[in-house]
């Protein structure tokens, strides 16, 4: 996803359009890491946006899990649910995506009957979106400018744990406003990237799965990303993240992060 915005453009941004069961992405769901592949937001927005069911409005989502093949070509895709648990109490389902006629990614949806129950919630003292300052998100991020980005400490290009506010614009699917779950199951994507433990261009790090666990639904325009990555030094790492929204915490993340040499890394063979 790279760019501003610009009066030739449709506007809002998307990353998907619909022709008939087919889903086809845009030039903005391109990976960061290689052109001809999609990105992980993306192909989490779109996983997210086919598990949202009115159907099971008396169900809350308590967790939601993507896991990756491989690199997801850019090409049509198509997309159907399972259910593997219809329960009284919970209920799990799967969502296959496809492109080729071969399975890419996959998501599974966990349901949990809604009961009113005690509160418990996580302390936190983020500050309010609007007392941060406002900052670019990096090209790969940016969705022609529908992303909106306000730091709070560290940042995509500074390796340590990396907070910031966010908001999505765009749409994930074109003629769709995402929901707040959508847009945050976009964003669970950004924690390899805003909580890095390295510089890009000397060790990459390309996810590899998404996992979201909900304590609730977020709400409002802007969601919190609180992220941070550690690696063993085995050709993996983890990536641990909070997200928030402005009435406080209303998730954990984790994501497996396969770690490589980057283009300026002194790890790279040297060419004869």
């Amino acid at each position: 996803m790279t760019g501003d915005a610009s009066s030739d453009r449709p506007w809002p941004p998307f990353l998907f359009q619909t022709d008939g069961p087919l889903h086809i992405p845009s030039g903005l769901a391109r990976s960061p890491w290689d052109p001809a592949a999609l990105a992980g937001g993306a192909i989490s927005g779109l996983l997210a946006t086919v598990a949202e069911d009115e159907e099971l409005a008396d169900f809350e989502i308590a967790r939601f899990s993507v896991d990756i093949f491989g690199k997801v070509p850019r090409a049509p895709l198509r997309l159907h649910r399972e259910a593997l648990r219809d329960g009284r109490q919970t209920k799990l389902h799967r969502i296959v995506m496809q492109a080729h006629d071969r399975e890419v990614a996959q998501a599974h949806i966990l349901r949990v009957r809604r009961l009113e129950t005690p509160v418990h919630a996580v302390p936190q003292d983020y500050p309010a979106p609007d007392s941060c300052p406002e900052a670019q998100a990096p090209p790969s991020a940016r969705m022609l400018g529908a992303i909106e980005m306000r730091q709070v400490m560290g940042g995509p290009k500074e390796p340590g744990r990396g907070i910031a506010w966010l908001a999505m614009g765009g749409e994930v699917v074109r003629g769709l406003a995402p929901s707040p779950f959508v847009c945050a199951s976009y964003f669970a994507d950004y924690g390899n990237g805003f909580g890095s433990a390295t510089r890009a261009e000397e060790w990459s790090f390309a996810n590899l799965d998404i996992t979201v666990q909900f304590l609730r639904m977020p709400v409002g325009k802007w969601l919190l990303l609180d992220a941070e990555t550690h690696m063993a030094g085995i050709g993996h790492g983890t990536v641990r993240s909070q997200f928030a929204d402005e009435q406080g915490v209303y998730a954990r993340g984790f994501q497996t992060i396969f770690v490589a040499p980057g283009h300026q890394s002194k790890s790279l063979p040297r060419r004869p």
